[in-house]
């Protein structure tokens, strides 16, 4: 029952988006085909992030006014625990930065992702991927 409620929630929150997560998906939805889809309103456990890549462990916060009062800081650093002890990385980005430069927002995103499975040098210019290859991805 819990499940269904929390799937029947982050529907009406898809459906129900501010004009700063609209914009960012936008701008997410382009990660698909270079192997990170990220998803909206995402259950992850007890909470639903605003978006998540699952296969590389990365939420994606747009915080609005609730997110600067001292409840809505408390709240979030429990948020954040919880999502940072099942792997996840959380990024947080305030609601105005978002509307007012969507694609910025979106290249701090690939610069995260970028740095966390960036090339591990093997001698001075080589280096090999840290993350498995995609499908398709290899030698034949």
């Amino acid at each position: 029952m819990v499940e269904r409620t929390q799937r029947n929630r982050a529907r009406m929150l898809r459906h129900q988006a501010t004009v700063a997560e609209r914009l960012l998906w936008d701008e997410l939805r382009r990660f698909r085909k270079q192997g990170y889809p990220f998803r909206r309103q995402a259950a992850i456990g007890p909470y639903i992030a605003d978006f998540a890549c699952h296969r590389i462990r990365l939420v994606v916060e747009v915080d609005g006014d609730t997110h600067e009062t001292e409840t809505g800081k408390r709240r979030d650093a429990r948020r954040d625990a919880y999502l940072t002890s099942l792997g996840y990385r959380v990024m947080r980005f305030d609601e105005p930065d978002v509307r007012a430069n969507p694609f910025w927002v979106s290249e701090q995103i690939r610069a995260a992702i970028m740095k966390r499975y960036s090339m591990t040098p093997t001698r001075p210019g080589v280096g090999t991927p840290v993350h498995p290859p995609l499908k398709g991805e290899g030698d034949a």
